[in-house]
């Protein structure tokens, strides 16, 4: 795409990737009223070539952290954690689960929810057989999208049970601002551990199609991340 189209949108709204080109993401409307709406990155749902460019992206963002250890959040994330850990020369990284296997510690597991998946309460697992993997170890975060903070602040929560500061937390998306100030009341240090590689604002319904609301867009992110 040469350049992204103008506002309002129907369906699409557009980003510059790191290397120049342009892509265009659907919106999804919010329940129950449909009002407001988001961007959607199912990277599942997308092109290899897309997800192979935000990965060398976000690759790029975590090496800067100097990280032994990538750890993954289901599950979107785990696909781009897998593909940064790669692309950072490591054996191995660390995926979390919904799953509670058989020989999962319900010790090692806190509880967590989602914007873009409403329902009753889950929790996310560390198998401990992975333990290993993480003890005195530096630990970058890796997930799709960072939107209210609350799957954030839950992988930061299970890394503190067992003892672990996360140097910092690399996601393909940044959405809104909600994340900021959820991540800020729990830490004031947090936001300033969040590095991506876009970032979107929310969205409001008009008679032409999806205005832009600039006052949810989060802060502009630095050189070298954030």
């Amino acid at each position: 795409m040469a350049a992204p189209p103008a506002a309002p949108y129907a369906h699409h709204y557009a980003f510059r990737l790191p290397d120049g080109d342009w892509v265009q993401l659907p919106l999804l409307p919010l329940p129950p009223d449909a009002t407001t709406a988001i961007v959607s990155l199912c990277i599942t749902e997308n092109s290899f070539d897309l997800e192979d460019r935000l990965s060398t992206a976000m690759a790029g963002l975590a090496r800067e952290l100097r990280p032994d250890v990538i750890v993954g959040m289901p599950t979107l994330g785990l696909v781009l954690a897998a593909a940064v850990a790669k692309k950072l020369g490591h054996p191995y990284y660390v995926p979390l689960s919904y799953s509670r296997k058989f020989w999962f510690d319900d010790a090692l597991s806190v509880s967590v929810n989602s914007i873009t998946s409403p329902g009753p309460e889950k929790k996310v697992y560390l198998d401990p057989r992975l333990l290993e993997r993480l003890e005195g170890k530096r630990v970058v975060i890796v997930d799709d999208v960072i939107s209210t903070g609350t799957t954030i602040l839950a992988q930061l929560a299970l890394m503190g049970i067992i003892g672990i500061r996360v140097e910092g937390i690399v996601t393909a998306m940044q959405e809104s601002r909600v994340w900021m100030k959820r991540l800020a009341a729990a830490d004031p240090t947090y936001p300033q551990r969040v590095h991506s590689v876009l970032r979107s604002p929310l969205f409001t319904r008009s008679g032409a199609g999806w205005i832009p609301d600039p006052s949810t867009m989060p802060d502009p992110i630095e050189p070298g991340g954030r």
